[in-house]
């Protein structure tokens, strides 16, 4: 059994019994499944581990290309609530209009996912088996306590490594968090997780400066520049004239130009808490390349926890994640981040 196959092997035994808690009543008195494809040797490894782990807990496993689509539509809209469902995807399944996970999640059927596994690099496996390694009280911890800072605020400063700094103001929505404990009422996830999340009450109040060393691209997968450019953040709209800017993230700022209003917001700022993905142990798929221990922003008007802060005229249509060299995060006068670790 090769490093990775025994990593993967411990991460999802423990996700089946620390987080999924599959071992206690409700759950263990209803049924658990696992849907894989083998389409990725990435998925493949996962999918094994799960098969394996599988054996004790007596769930059932099913390879989604070897079932009819209908018949399984039927099997998982009929099951009982407190049922477990893990899907394990080199992309992401579809079997009607919807994503599985969130239907299911509408009829109180619990699900974890695994997904663009396909998009996942050989020398990132073991990066991956890490990411989703067990450290869920290690994350509650940081999380409430960055909650608790950032509820509480009225300020947060951003220093990039070249003095580029952005400012906040004002206070903030109230901070979200992703931990991955299912003692908490929601039970759907995809993983890796661990994120908090927020945004300024008042978008007029984000302004400053940020220095932009990572952005994604139309191929899922991350570019980082040797050079950083500078952006500028005026009443939270986007704008660039540095010439280090690159060509191709001038063009992801006219995409989003094109339907929004000919303007680019920046709007959520998202804290990423996990320790095992970093710039050494890096995963090249920007779903999860965002989740390492850092900060970044997000770029557009989408996103449904503040839908209703615009007016449902305004177009929401993008959702890019954009990476600034952050050298220290102040809330108030807090230092909360330096040399990309949480301090507090």
């Amino acid at each position: 059994m090769s490093i990775v196959e025994e990593k993967l092997l411990v991460a999802t035994k423990n996700i089946l019994e620390k987080n999924l808690k599959i071992k206690e009543k409700p759950y263990s008195e209803n049924e658990i499944i696992l849907i894989y494809d083998l389409e990725s040797p990435l998925s493949t490894l996962v999918s094994n581990a799960y098969i394996e782990n599988f054996k004790e807990f007596k769930g059932e496993t099913i390879d989604i290309n070897k079932v009819d689509k209908e018949e399984l539509i039927k099997r998982l809209w009929a099951l009982k609530e407190n049922s477990t469902v893990i899907l394990v995807q080199s992309t992401n399944f579809r079997l009607d209009n919807f994503r599985i996970r969130l239907q299911l999640h509408n009829n109180w059927v619990w699900c974890l996912e695994h997904n663009h596994l396909q998009y996942m690099k050989e020398d990132e496996y073991e990066n991956y088996a890490d990411a989703i390694e067990y450290k869920t009280p290690y994350y509650d911890e940081l999380s409430w306590k960055l909650k608790e800072l950032c509820d509480n605020s009225d300020t947060m400063r951003f220093v990039s490594r070249d003095g580029s700094i952005m400012n906040i103001e004002w206070w903030f929505e109230d901070m979200k968090q992703n931990t991955w404990n299912y003692e908490w009422k929601r039970r759907w996830w995809t993983l890796p997780i661990w994120e908090n999340f927020n945004e300024a009450l008042d978008f007029d109040k984000v302004n400053g400066e940020l220095s932009i060393v990572i952005y994604p691209w139309m191929d899922f997968q991350i570019r980082k520049v040797d050079k950083p450019f500078k952006i500028k953040i005026n009443k939270s709209i986007v704008t660039t004239d540095d010439p280090n800017t690159p060509k191709e993230f001038i063009e992801l700022l006219d995409l989003i130009k094109a339907s929004e209003d000919n303007e680019v917001m920046l709007r959520e700022l998202w804290f990423w808490l996990n320790p095992n993905i970093n710039n050494d142990k890096q995963l090249a798929d920007v779903n999860f390349f965002e989740r390492k221990a850092w900060f970044h922003v997000s770029i557009w008007k989408k996103h449904q926890i503040y839908r209703k802060k615009m007016h449902k005229s305004v177009v929401q249509r993008y959702h890019i994640d954009i990476f600034p060299d952050i050298k220290e995060i102040y809330v108030w006068e807090t230092k909360i981040f330096k040399d990309d670790k949480y301090i507090i």
